[in-house]
């Protein structure tokens, strides 16, 4: 009876996780190496990203100061800068950049559970709560997310 219960148990917490997300879900980000709000995205809010989405959410990373890829990270941030409505231009090269493909942007990154929580309640299409002081909302032309 306890060998069932058991597998009962593994089996409907193992149907609750692989049930929370059926899409797959694209964030593009760019980042600066030696800025201090992109390196705490990518060691604190990243990792958290990747938790609660698992393979669900697929990345892309741009570092802005590589001059290997400088002419592919110039033509994604210019492509993805262009579809933002009312983009404030003194924010052009800075990061944390991120983009939740066909939904909204983020720059700026602030506490990681409620970055989270930002990309959650977007795809759920729910309003986003108040972004924090180090993050701007920035709303896409035909993104999923409205002002």
């Amino acid at each position: 009876m306890k060998k069932i219960l058991i597998l009962f148990l593994l089996l409907l917490s193992i149907g609750c996780h692989s049930n929370r997300y059926e899409d797959t879900y694209y964030l593009t980000y760019f980042y600066v190496e030696d800025c201090l709000n992109c390196q705490h995205f990518k060691k604190n809010v990243l990792p958290a990203i990747k938790k609660e989405f698992g393979k669900h959410m697929k990345i892309k990373a741009y570092d802005m100061d590589d001059e290997k890829t400088f002419d592919e990270m110039k033509a994604s941030y210019q492509e993805h800068i262009d579809q933002i409505i009312d983009f404030n231009e003194d924010d052009y090269g800075y990061g944390p950049m991120v983009f939740l493909e066909g939904y909204f942007a983020i720059l700026g990154a602030g506490n990681e559970d409620d970055y989270v929580e930002h990309l959650v309640r977007a795809i759920q299409g729910k309003e986003l709560n108040k972004a924090s002081k180090n993050e701007t909302y920035y709303y896409l032309r035909k993104g999923k997310v409205k002002v």
